[in-house]
């Protein structure tokens, strides 16, 4: 078969008659109208009204309510796309390069079996203001009636392509196999309040506005709707892989040297329904004085996402860094789900997203091999490798919610699941990314479980072995910590504030009992005194109860000074006093006033002479200094 369009369509405009003014009447003022029949009458058959060409071309400039009346036309088109119209294939390719810039893309997708069909045509009543500014924005007063439909049944990447996209920093070369799409278009059906009381399922054509759209196939009744456009796209992806290449730099300290690169493989499948709804903003009688300006299309109307929800299902993924890779399990299924997001025209508003992970009970893989080899050459036995999560990490979900001004929050999922109680839940999440009163108690909780802190420290052991065996005595002595504040009986900062309770909890922590409460015990009063930390006994204190001391004797010294700065008095410094006399008297601005008298001189002459005539050309001076003279002086 070859490629078919077909396509019909008739457009028709006119002077208005009375029901469209009275419909542009009311929008324009968002009101109920206050202009009789007879009059909308008067308007519809004046006899001064310019031909419809005239009226295109040369609209009345003026601001007065009669005349701008006779910019209005009454338009109305209808077209018509063929069941049968389809193309074959499209070919589209999409490259990038720029002879100042390192790296480039080209990627081809050819797009198989192209169909589409529908109508669209002007609403009821539907007016054109020949005198109003041309803007884009007014397209939104001219929303169409439309029910349309378009899809493509297999896009895919050929192999043959070659297709690829370089930044200089990251390569990524595509691979997609059977994608469809399918787009659905509604706006206009009149009827559809009445519908929905009387509990009707669709529409019927008599209801679609006064162009007798009728739905190509059973749809749910959220898909007709009667103000703005409601847009539904439904895609699928069976196949997508990215291969990616990306430049790391430099760390040697984790082994990470210059001449390796980040290689890594993502491939799975791809499902999701995104809809959007744009439409005029519902206010009631109540709110719609203290609303938004409607004379401006951007202020009026708001789009709702609410429903579009998108599912990633992962076939493979790894990545390999040099002697490390990483290996996400086969299966691992992501998800994201709008439960509901409402913004206007500038997309400022809220949203509330529910995101899902499963891990299908497994774990993403870190592995380790000797430094020179390839972890997907080597043989098992010469591989150490490690779970990056704990069970209750590989799988779960959470409402992430987004306010107008960007700030996230998460909460309980609102899916009928049952959710899981513990340290894992919402509230771990939420103390990361958005932190309040109870985070740190939350956060206190899970670096004092020893499942979570094990894995952790197994995790950096394959990184970096010192940097493991320095994070495990902090977890050690936290864990330590704990145990002692809990045998004390501290719950609470305030209950280590007495100067002898805080030196035995010091002394406890440094060597297990308190036989050092007496040496501990002048360090703490001199710093609760404002005296500051006395540096020498602390490191002398510390070097004898510290097995550790002697091999970061000069990260203790370090640490040591910044105490010392930190419970240090500071002094606080003297206010700056600044003497300021007459600029007049300054040697600087000496030679600028010489022409010009003080003002004990311009007394003294006034009072001199205070019933003569004076000097020309002292009373030009004293003009010329009057604006810089307080009201007092003159």
């Amino acid at each position: 078969s070859g490629s078919k369009i077909t396509a019909s369509g008739k457009v028709v405009i006119c002077r208005p008659d009375a029901a469209a003014l009275e419909k542009a009447y009311t929008q324009e003022t968002n009101i109920p109208r206050k202009i009789s029949t007879s009059q909308l009458h008067t308007l519809a058959l004046g006899s001064e009204c310019m031909p419809v060409a005239a009226t295109i071309l040369y609209p009345y400039e003026t601001t007065s309510t009669t005349k701008r009346q006779k910019n209005l036309l009454k338009y109305d088109y209808s077209f018509d796309i063929g069941e049968d119209t389809s193309i074959d294939a499209v070919s589209l390719s999409v490259g990038a390069s720029h002879p100042m810039l390192k790296g480039g893309t080209i990627i081809t997708t050819i797009l198989e079996s192209i169909y589409a069909h529908g109508s669209l045509s002007a609403r009821d009543n539907s007016i054109l203001n020949t005198g109003e500014l041309k803007r884009k924005r007014n397209i939104l007063k001219h929303l169409p009636a439309v029910d349309f439909t378009a899809g493509i049944q297999n896009i895919f990447i050929p192999e043959e392509s070659m297709s690829y996209s370089d930044d200089a920093q990251t390569k990524c070369i595509p691979e997609l196999f059977g994608g469809q799409m399918m787009v659905r278009v509604t706006g206009g059906f009149e009827e559809v309040n009445r519908l929905r009381k009387t509990g009707e399922t669709n529409p019927p054509a008599s209801s679609v506005s006064s162009k007798k759209l009728a739905p190509s196939r059973q749809e749910s009744q959220d898909l007709y709707v009667s103000d703005g456009i409601n847009v539904l796209l439904d895609f699928g992806i069976d196949s997508v892989a990215l291969n990616n290449q990306t430049n790391v730099n430099e760390f040697p300290e984790l082994d990470i040297f210059g001449h390796q690169k980040l290689i890594s493989t993502i491939a799975g499948s791809v499902d999701g329904t995104i809809g959007f709804h744009l439409r005029p903003q519902d206010l009631d009688e109540v709110t719609r004085s203290i609303s938004k300006n409607f004379l401006n299309p951007l202020e009026a109307y708001e789009i709702d996402f609410s429903g579009s929800n998108v599912y990633v299902k992962i076939s493979e993924a790894n990545a390999t860094l040099g002697h490390r890779r990483l290996i996400i399990p086969s299966e691992t299924t992501i998800g994201v789900h709008i439960v509901n997001s409402i913004v206007d025209m500038s997309f400022d508003g809220n949203t509330e997203t529910e995101v899902n992970w499963d891990f299908q009970g497994s774990s993403p893989i870190l592995q380790k091999v000797e430094i020179g080899l390839d972890p997907g050459r080597c043989l098992h036995e010469e591989k150490e490798s490690v779970n990056l999560l704990i069970y209750a990490l590989r799988q779960g979900r959470f409402n992430l919610n987004v306010s107008s001004v960007g700030g996230l929050t998460i909460t309980q999922a609102v899916t009928t699941r049952a959710n899981r109680e513990g340290l894992y839940d919402w509230k771990f999440f939420n103390a990361i990314v958005s932190p309040d009163d109870q985070s740190a108690a939350h956060i206190l909780k899970v670096l004092h479980d020893k499942i979570t802190m094990s894995k952790l420290l197994q995790v950096v052991k394959l990184i970096n072995g010192d940097l493991e065996r320095v994070l495990s005595y902090i977890v050690k002595q936290a864990w330590r910590a704990k145990e002692i504040f809990d045998s004390e009986g501290v719950s609470d900062p305030g209950h280590a504030i007495p100067g002898h309770k805080m030196a035995r909890l010091l002394s406890m922590f440094l060597c297990g009992d308190a036989s050092q409460v007496n040496d501990v015990m002048p360090i703490v009063l001199r710093v609760v005194q404002g005296d500051g930390l006395d540096v020498m006994k602390t490191k002398e204190l510390l070097q004898k109860n510290l097995d550790i001391y002697e091999n970061y004797a000069p990260e203790i010294d370090r640490a040591t000074r910044w105490a010392e700065t930190m419970f240090g008095s500071i002094e606080a410094p003297k206010p700056f006093v600044e003497k300021l006399g007459p600029l007049s008297l300054s040697p600087r601005y000496l030679s600028l006033f010489t022409y010009y008298p003080t003002a004990k001189e311009i007394y003294d002459t006034l009072s001199e002479k205070c019933h003569l005539p004076l000097d020309p050309s002292f009373s030009a001076i004293v003009s010329t200094l009057a604006p810089y003279l307080s009201f007092p002086q003159i």
